[in-house]
């Protein structure tokens, strides 16, 4: 094999390493999985911007629909204990007929309000 061959060889195996590992990264990313340190979000959170999103199974499947069906118990657990422990958030969302038990995420959204995923 011809040295330029050897390198167009190696470059095209990095390139494709890399897109590979890119293309595992994105589809594994943030929007996929548990948000980290939401128990402790949840229980401090005391603001009034609460959207309410009511996953339905027969419904189209996203990203949040999924890592809510991927939430191990001891998650869901800890989640329900922190939005307990805030009183002004529990008062809000009784408010709003959510059933405190039906509470199956939450997500800090990007204005800063919150957004709890109900079952």
């Amino acid at each position: 094999m011809s040295r330029i061959s050897r390198v167009t060889f190696v470059a095209a195996i990095s390139v494709f390493s890399i897109f590979g590992a890119a293309e595992h990264s994105f589809s594994q990313g943030a929007g996929t999985e548990w948000p980290k340190d939401i128990e402790r979000t949840v229980s401090s959170f005391n603001g009034d911007d609460i959207d309410i999103k009511y996953l339905n199974a027969a419904a189209e499947q996203n990203q949040a629909q999924t890592w809510v069906q991927l939430a191990t118990p001891e998650q869901r657990a800890g989640l329900i204990e922190a939005v307990r422990a805030n009183k002004s958030l529990m008062e809000k969302l009784r408010a709003k007929n959510v059933e405190i038990e039906n509470i199956g995420g939450a997500m800090v959204a990007a204005d800063g309000g919150l957004t709890i995923y109900v079952r």
